[in-house]
């Protein structure tokens, strides 16, 4: 659901002014855009992906640090030859409606994302089930030959046709959640709607108003719910970094990611609430590898790339602890060698030199200069660092526009490729290297936001993707990195850090995981 019908809206709205104050535990926390849809297959967002982890829950799911712990399924098991995966659910797992969630629930939603018709941000996360290639292609429409199996209602079998060891990790995703069939079929796109809604997870939605919150419930027919502390979870959205902080300082969020220029504010007043950590993330500039003069000149990507000082700005226009970026996989990413660009332990001045050669190669330079728009969400921090960044490149003939849009027109702009230089803050859900470079492939469909396209990276990838050697998987994905570096289809600008303001009373936090699920917040009696 992109939008509430008017009239629905003006009346939720209404309920959501007159309803008395939730008795018991509420968390207030932050939403930084109006979800694009809660459709999980259909979305690419993390923040709309991060509402829907408290509404759903598939086969496993992520600890409170992020590892791989049972969900739905309470055991599993992998044959010797790593093609198949039996699933044995719990007889306890529930929908919001009371019906018990079977393993055909699972079957339904995990066609339904390889489905065409179904048109789902990414379905990758099952290339490897039997016949994905052929109904993902259209070629084949009997979707019940694809390789996913109710053995019976509480046994879930995947057939692959090769291994995959990072399986595990993909089946947590929100694409992988089950979904209720009746629902989605009898309501369609409506299904996301608070009045149609059926999930699986600790809490259920009570309402959506659009531009404002979207408000959840605990739900009583969860599993695990005695363990659920939290009575409501209240998303606010708040696109404003600054009136974030004003609200945190008014007690109506209970944490508060900072903007960069809050940051010395907060470490002078409120230091016994400011919570530090490295995360899995990072901030990048990307290229349109599908049209444009950056698709169709290396040169210029790679002169790009030279002539921004990424230790300046870490040090004196985004200070707030990052760690410049090479490459694109986190420091903080367990088990991997990171990779970096040639070009890291050359002296800047040098870089600079070489860049302008390169522009000049290309046809370009100061006297003529390359002019070309870079796409953003609006934020004031994200115009300062780009405003860094094209006083950086000017000198190498590159003239750099800023274009600001909302962070819905911001998607629709990129997933559209109508753009010729995007912004972002790509995070990772769990600690695996895949996550990160899976953006990289070929057909990761809108994950792949500047549409990168190289065959032999996708054949690094898928060899390490389906290797059974722990050292061997990590080895090809180092190289599918490198390979990738030496393309320049990214800018990698810093390595993600969080300062964030915590209520003190809020426990269960972990600083380090950008999207922290509600089921596992309280609050101090």
């Amino acid at each position: 659901m992109r939008a509430l019908p008017s009239v629905i809206a003006a009346v939720a709205a209404l309920q959501f002014l007159m309803a008395p104050a939730q008795a018991g535990q509420v968390l207030h926390r932050i939403s930084e855009a109006e979800p694009e849809t809660l459709d999980p297959q259909k979305s690419s967002a993390s923040g709309s992906l991060a509402i829907d982890r408290d509404m759903f829950i598939g086969l496993l799911t992520l600890d409170p640090q992020e590892h791989v712990v049972p969900g739905v399924a309470e055991k599993w098991e992998i044959s010797p030859d790593g093609k198949t995966w039996t699933f044995h659910l719990r007889h306890d797992a529930k929908w919001s409606t009371g019906e018990p969630v079977t393993s055909q629930d699972f079957v339904y939603s995990f066609r339904r994302l390889v489905d065409p018709k179904t048109a789902a941000a990414d379905s990758s996360d099952l290339t490897q089930l039997v016949n994905y290639q052929a109904i993902a292609s259209g070629q084949e429409k009997d979707l019940t030959k694809f390789g996913v199996e109710a053995a019976d209602p509480y046994t879930l079998v995947l057939h692959l046709t090769e291994p995959r060891l990072a399986l595990k990790f993909l089946l947590t995703d929100p694409m992988l959640f089950p979904l209720h069939k009746a629902s989605v079929e009898k309501w369609g796109a409506a299904w996301t709607q608070p009045e149609h809604l059926v999930g699986n997870g600790p809490f259920v939605m009570k309402s959506w108003v659009p531009q404002s919150s979207v408000v959840l419930t605990k739900s009583p027919t969860f599993f695990d719910a005695a363990s659920v502390k939290l009575d409501e979870v209240d998303w606010i959205v708040t696109e404003s970094t600054k009136t974030a902080l004003t609200r945190f300082r008014a007690g109506e969020l209970d944490f508060d990611p900072l903007a960069k220029n809050d940051i010395p504010w907060a470490r002078q007043n409120a230091a016994d609430q400011l919570v530090t950590a490295d995360v899995n993330g990072f901030t990048f500039l990307f290229f349109n590898m599908t049209k444009g003069p950056f698709k169709e000149d290396v040169r210029l990507r790679e002169a790009f790339n030279l002539a921004v000082d990424r230790e300046t700005l870490v040090t004196k226009v985004d200070p707030r602890g990052e760690k410049p970026a090479y490459g694109v996989i986190p420091p903080v990413t367990s088990d991997y060698t990171q990779q970096s660009m040639d070009f890291k332990d050359m002296p800047q001045a040098d870089r600079l030199t070489k860049a302008k050669g390169l522009m000049k190669e290309a046809g370009y330079g100061p006297d003529h200069p390359l002019k070309v728009k870079v796409t953003y969400p609006t934020e004031e921090n994200n115009r300062q660092l780009l405003l860094a960044i094209a006083a950086m490149v000017k000198p190498i003939g590159v003239d750099l526009a800023l274009d600001n849009m909302e962070w819905q027109v911001f998607i629709d702009v990129t997933d559209q490729r109508n753009f010729e230089v995007g912004y972002l803050n790509l995070v990772g859900t769990y600690d695996d290297y895949e996550n990160g470079l899976d953006n990289f492939r070929s057909t990761a469909g809108t994950y792949n936001v500047n549409g990168y396209a190289n065959a032999k990276f996708d054949d690094l990838f898928h060899r390490g993707g389906t290797s059974t050697d722990p050292l061997e998987r990590r080895h090809l994905m180092e190289q599918a990195e490198k390979l990738m570096l030496n393309d320049y289809p990214v800018v990698p600008l810093e390595f993600y850090v969080r300062n964030v303001l915590v209520n003190p009373k809020l426990q269960g936090y972990v600083a380090k995981v950008v999207y922290n699920q509600s089921r596992y917040l309280s609050f101090k009696q």
